[in-house]
């Protein structure tokens, strides 16, 4: 009877063993599936912190980025050309990084609707960096507008010191034609009967017919003169055997060059004196 109830006791016990071995068997396995939620949960809330990070790094270096676009659009700041490129530059990088960030934040909004067990915190701070892009884009609406006025005005300067340059080009040339005009001098050599086909004088004066002068005409042709700058020019070739002046110059101002019984040149010993009297010379030659 004994040997029957020891036997009956192994048996209860063996089964015992066997069911407490299957329960821990299936405690294992379910602990092993919370510790994949467990660290599937982790793993998307830390590449979620890495992205937000990210994004915020962004967002300071696009406010970073403004302030500088702001500071070189400045309002009576001086504009050159290098601070315009900048600014493009900088503008340029703020677009870039709002890209950046508008695909960053689609891609955490994807993952957390495809992830089981939705966390409501991580939902509240994309919430969060969607206002912060809306804010940064009507920042950069407000700057953008604020960089076209500058372009107006810098467009505007350029205008104005491009008239002020031909202005001034204008005004260089009228002075240089003026004072071209100042030094320049006319003057025509010739016997009685050239000077008279060239319509440069006329004979005048005298008594019947007899004794008349060579005068100059009143409207003599000019395209009978050479001309002459009177601050490079104080000879002027003559080579006649008689020489006398038509127009008329102070005697003191001025001398016959003769070698050899011949006037070979004039020369003018005081050119202010000698043109300021007339800016039309006249040598009558024989």
């Amino acid at each position: 009877m004994k040997k029957y109830l020891v036997a009956i006791i192994a048996v209860v016990m063996f089964a015992g063993c066997e069911n407490h071995k299957a329960e821990l068997a299936q405690a294992s396995k379910s602990n092993d599936s919370l510790m994949a939620v467990v660290n599937s949960k982790d793993a998307v809330v830390n590449d979620f912190l890495g992205s937000f990070n990210e994004i915020q790094d962004n967002l300071l270096a696009i406010t970073q980025k403004e302030n500088m676009v702001a500071s070189d659009a400045a309002v009576g700041k001086e504009v050159n050309r290098p601070t315009k490129d900048k600014i493009k530059d900088q503008i340029a990088i703020i677009n870039n990084l709002m890209d950046k960030n508008k695909k960053a934040i689609a891609s955490l909004s994807k993952k957390l609707k495809n992830a089981n067990g939705k966390t409501a915190g991580l939902e509240k701070m994309i919430a969060g960096l969607n206002e912060q892009m809306e804010q940064k884009n009507k920042e950069l609406a407000d700057l953008t507008q604020q960089v076209a006025a500058l372009n107006g005005t810098v467009s505007t300067l350029h205008t104005n010191v491009s008239d002020l340059t031909a202005q001034n080009d204008m005004e260089s040339k009228t002075i240089d034609d003026q004072t071209k005009a100042m030094h320049t001098a006319y003057y025509t050599i010739g016997t009685s009967k050239q000077l008279r086909d060239e319509k440069v004088v006329n004979k005048e004066g005298g008594f019947l017919g007899l004794g008349k002068e060579a005068v100059l005409k009143p409207d003599f042709n000019a395209g009978a003169f050479t001309t002459v700058d009177i601050t490079q020019t104080s000879t002027i070739p003559v080579n006649s055997k008689e020489a006398r002046l038509i127009t008329s110059h102070p005697a003191d101002s001025y001398k016959f060059q003769v070698e050899n019984n011949k006037v070979t040149a004039l020369v003018i010993t005081d050119p202010d004196k000698f043109w300021k009297a007339n800016k039309y010379l006249v040598v009558l030659t024989n």
